[in-house]
């Protein structure tokens, strides 16, 4: 099987090439900073563009794992030049990579879409039968991203399977995850303990797995999967799950007494530690409007839930994540990835 991986120096492309790679797969990775790795094959990306051409990238290939994208777009401009610009890189982009995977005789196009392109959040779970309602330019583009591909494909000999993950987690990730252990690492006071939400998460390497598992596999075929760490959380739970596997990485590196009791840490005047995470109560009304002021995206979805069903990509496809949410964090807390 010859793979090209688009978007192949990002968070999620890094650690999909990797583990391709140790799989004994032909692996072309496109993008434009350049990737270097042992039984890699790098080719530069052409801009994102409904333009772009893919040809030269396409050679050979018999797989699409299509990762590029943008998820933040610089500029200054009024709400419809910002969609239009989310439009042209993440949909327009797609559909031609469509089109020329078809004319190439590509045989199976995995899409990488976002849980956005449903919802930025929701109080009841999401599932196959939620119709979409994006709300952000972002979750729009990709939406359009999905709907390009299903076209440009019907009737071709090439399949497709669309992946929309929820807030994906793991080593490297300098996003908004990245922000929150940052935080927690701190010790610092949060006042979420009055936040009873639900969210949905995927550890890297659960999300890598699941990609290799659909390559190829006619049983991923037509199909939009809903991907999980199968283990929802709300927000102070999550930051107590951090807190401890910070815990259990440095006790690990023996950096704190080995008999100690992760998460039961005391100081010598009993207050809690830096690992066991000080929560303080806060108006939950309160929070959410802050939440909806420009610029606090990251608040706002500490608050609200946004949670799926993961059973059908578990009964359709017979997986099962390899990591639990403790294993992964542990693992991102670490900073260790295996391939």
């Amino acid at each position: 099987m010859r793979v090209l991986v688009t978007g192949a120096s990002g968070f999620i492309g890094l650690h999909l090439c990797a583990k391709l790679a140790t799989a004994g797969r032909t692996t072309i990775a496109c993008s434009r900073s350049r990737v270097e790795a042992p039984e890699i094959f790098y080719v530069a990306s052409p801009e994102l563009s409904g333009k772009a051409d893919w040809i030269s990238a396409l050679s050979g290939v018999d797989t699409i794992v299509h990762l590029a994208g943008r998820a933040h777009v610089d500029g200054t401009g009024n709400a419809a030049e910002v969609d239009a610009e989310y439009q042209r890189i993440n949909a327009g982009a797609t559909r031609r990579l469509a089109g020329q995977a078809v004319d190439a005789g590509v045989k199976h196009f995995v899409l990488m879409s976002s849980l956005h392109a449903v919802a930025a959040s929701a109080d009841t779970m999401i599932d196959g039968t939620t119709v979409p309602h994006p709300v952000s330019a972002y979750g729009r583009s990709k939406l359009a991203a999905e709907q390009a591909v299903q076209e440009e494909l019907a009737g071709s000999d090439c399949g497709w399977s669309i992946l929309r993950p929820p807030l994906v987690y793991g080593p490297g990730n300098k996003a908004n995850f990245g922000l929150l252990l940052k935080l927690v690492k701190t010790g610092l006071p949060l006042p979420l303990a009055s936040v009873h939400n639900r969210r949905s998460f995927i550890y890297v390497e659960n999300l890598v797995d699941l990609i290799t598992t659909c390559l190829g596999n006619s049983k991923a075929f037509g199909k939009t999967f809903l991907p999980s760490d199968g283990e929802d959380v709300s927000t102070p739970e999550l930051i107590r799950k951090i807190a401890k596997a910070n815990a259990s990485v440095e006790q690990g590196a023996g950096s704190r007494e080995q008999g100690a009791s992760i998460g039961e840490q005391r100081s010598e005047a009993g207050k809690p530690t830096r690992h066991s995470p000080s929560l303080f109560p806060f108006p939950a009304s309160l929070l959410k409007a802050i939440g909806r002021l420009p610029g606090l995206g990251a608040l706002r979805k500490l608050t609200s839930s946004l949670y799926v069903d993961s059973e059908p990509v578990r009964r359709d496809l017979g997986w099962t994540p390899p990591f639990t949410m403790e294993e992964g964090l542990n693992r991102t807390l670490a900073g260790r990835v295996e391939i």
